[in-house]
């Protein structure tokens, strides 16, 4: 229901109606793709360019989506540049800051180049609530970041708490029949998989899928790099998988091979008709002279699966239904589908070529078809600087999700998974923090044959200069754009944490059996003051008597998490969860909110004494603080 709201009006700065565009329905039964796309927050600069796909995910249902395949960032410490092809056009950068202003938010991009961040670090990149959420939460994920830092820099780290924070969202929307595919290169594979075993599960790992992205790539102190992986999980063991849809085709070199002997019905070759073992039953018997114990084998006639069903659609009505090996065996024999040898002694079963549904598909694609080193003349060559080829993505839709299914991409780019969505029959969702991906979004459709319902003239208009001979006849794409404001309201609630997710950890304890860690709100009081100073960690005012001396009384101890007995951890009076807060801030507080909910409340109320939340105490060091304090106490109880 909230997919199908009515398409934004026109924006009034487009150009006049191109005349040449004839749109036109779909021919299916299918219902139609639809979109959420190009979600964007009004937030400081600091925390824009990581909180767009947050909050859309936060208002997604749980178990609401088939297949995310995401392609983010790579970690690879550095800003891409790309050069959309061709420019930007004055009413294409228009539209986007007449959206942009319409929602409230700035508007960064040039019209000639198009970047894309891949600069990671704790301060501009990471939020205070998503550490101690992990933390507190997801002991399993901390512990993966904790080793990122220890093993490769700050920078990695806080990029692992970047994706921690959406893939723990990922796995929450996910159906159990569902699937994702994270794209990466080799900059944070390892990371990125320990962390996805971390949130999906060891267990629901199937496959690193590598693929030749480039015909070569040379460097003079090592290997080429030519190769990314997409890291395949599922949600559960009933995951939807279709490999057939995506086996490719045997050449006729590899039929020959396969199939080396031929009959008035075509290419075939001789399968063995036996199992190990001796059987006492029927399946043990003699037929037609062949006495199968002389083997040490028995009859193994197929009944079930694919082949059985080309002998009963093609040659044997009803073959699976005979329950007796003998029968069948008579039956195969009189539709002429045993092959009796001349020499040697034992009879097989005609397997023909047109039953081969093709070679199975290999987590290792070389791309036979040619999809790497986009051609700048090129169709599918959008000048997008991290753009990723259309069929790759189509392969992993085909293969995970079925027609009508819902696939989700939190980064969109230049909208390689929508589109790929949209031409196998898919509903798609796509999420980007760029308003130059909505650009680049309508343009990748357009150029795929598809309208957008909320697609303006400025697009073929831009496009039909460079590319004179493209089509003018379109499919009708029914879509809605929106954005902060418009975001899908939830009718649930987060489910239960995962056990996996929350076992604590083997080391570093903060609890042991004999001591809880729970000291009184007195000493509490002292240790945070100490370290912290004497102000209300909710809105940073320092309370002081008319003398100018600390009026310690109005601070008073309270939790960072409210406390909630049924939540375990959660509202505890470890150190850990303890803070100072003026008495007025912890009237507000109560045991409804978390210190960050109080927090953003004070700056929505102007009731800060500091400019903004940022300038109060940092949470997550002041539970770093709290976990050295408590293991030397644990460790030294003298102390």
């Amino acid at each position: 229901a909230r997919m199908g709201a009515k398409p934004q009006p026109k924006n009034p700065l487009t150009p006049p109606p191109f005349p040449s565009i004839i749109p036109t329905k779909r021919t299916n039964d299918s219902p139609p793709p639809t979109a959420l796309r190009m979600t964007k927050l009004n937030l400081p600069n600091r925390t824009l360019a990581i909180m767009d796909n947050l909050h859309f995910l936060e208002s997604l249902n749980n178990e609401s989506i088939d297949l995310i395949a995401i392609d983010p960032p790579f970690a690879a410490n550095e800003t891409f540049i790309g050069r959309p092809k061709p420019p930007v056009s004055d009413a294409e950068l228009a539209e986007e800051k007449a959206l942009a202003q319409a929602h409230g938010a700035p508007h960064s991009e040039g019209q000639g180049e198009t970047r894309v961040r891949d600069v990671w670090t704790w301060d501009a990149d990471v939020n205070t609530a998503w550490k101690m959420s992990i933390q507190y939460d997801h002991p399993k994920v901390h512990a993966v970041v904790e080793a990122v830092e220890a093993c490769a820099s700050e920078n990695e780290a806080a990029y692992i708490s970047f994706m921690a924070a959406r893939l723990i969202h990922c796995r929450r929307v996910l159906k159990p029949t569902g699937s994702i595919y994270l794209h990466c290169d080799d900059h944070a594979n390892s990371y990125l998989r320990m962390l996805m075993d971390a949130i999906f599960g060891a267990e629901n790992f199937r496959n690193e899928l590598i693929w030749r992205r480039a015909t070569s790539h040379n460097s003079a102190d090592r290997y080429g790099r030519i190769t990314d992986y997409l890291l395949y999980y599922v949600k559960s063991a009933g995951a939807y998988w279709n490999g057939e849809a995506i086996h490719t085709p045997k050449s006729d070199d590899e039929l020959r091979r396969s199939y080396p002997s031929t009959d008035s019905r075509g290419r075939y070759r001789s399968a063995d008709l036996t199992g190990a073992g001796i059987r006492s039953g029927e399946s043990g018997l003699p037929w037609k002279g062949y006495e199968i114990t002389e083997r040490a084998r028995h009859w193994a006639i197929p009944k079930i699966g694919k082949y059985a069903e080309y002998i009963e659609q093609n040659f044997i009505p009803g073959y699976r239904s005979i329950e007796s090996a003998r029968d069948r065996l008579d039956a195969l024999d009189d539709a002429e589908l045993i092959h009796h040898p001349q020499r040697g002694r034992w009879p097989g079963l005609k397997r023909y070529a047109d039953a081969d549904r093709g070679n199975p598909p290999q987590n290792l694609i070389l791309n036979p078809t040619g999809f790497t080193n986009f051609s700048a003349s090129g169709g599918e060559y959008t000048g997008y600087a991290t753009q990723k080829p259309l069929e790759l993505y189509e392969r992993v839709i085909k293969a995970s999700s079925k027609e009508g299914d819902t696939v989700l991409d939190i980064f969109a780019g230049c909208a390689t998974t929508a589109v790929a969505a949209e031409r196998l029959n898919r509903q798609w969702i796509a999420c980007d923090m760029a308003y130059r991906s909505w650009t680049m979004l309508k343009r990748r459709f357009y150029l795929n044959g598809y309208a957008l319902s909320d697609m303006t003239d400025s697009t073929p208009q831009a496009l039909m200069g460079d590319r004179p001979a493209l089509q003018t006849t379109l499919q009708e794409a029914v879509s809605r754009t929106i954005g902060p404001n418009d975001l899908p309201a939830r009718d649930d609630h987060d489910p239960v944490a995962v056990p996996d997710l929350t076992t604590t950890r083997r080391t570093r304890q903060v609890q042991n059996s004999t001591w809880s860690g729970r000291i009184p709100k007195d000493e509490a009081k002292d240790i945070l003051i100490d370290k912290f100073g004497h102000r209300c960690w909710g809105c940073g005012y320092e309370p002081r008597r008319p003398n100018g001396t600390w009026d310690d009384t109005l601070l008073e101890i309270d939790h960072i998490r409210a406390r909630k007995a049924a939540e375990g951890r959660h509202g505890n009076d470890e150190l850990y969860n303890l803070a100072l807060l003026h008495r007025t801030c912890n009237g507000i507080k109560r045991n409804t909110m978390t210190l960050e909910e109080l927090r953003a409340h004070n700056a929505d109320n102007m009731m800060l004494y500091v400019e903004s939340p940022a300038d109060l105490v940092d949470l997550y060091a002041a539970q770093e603080f709290a976990t050295e304090h408590l293991l030397t106490r644990q460790t030294s109880p003298n102390t």
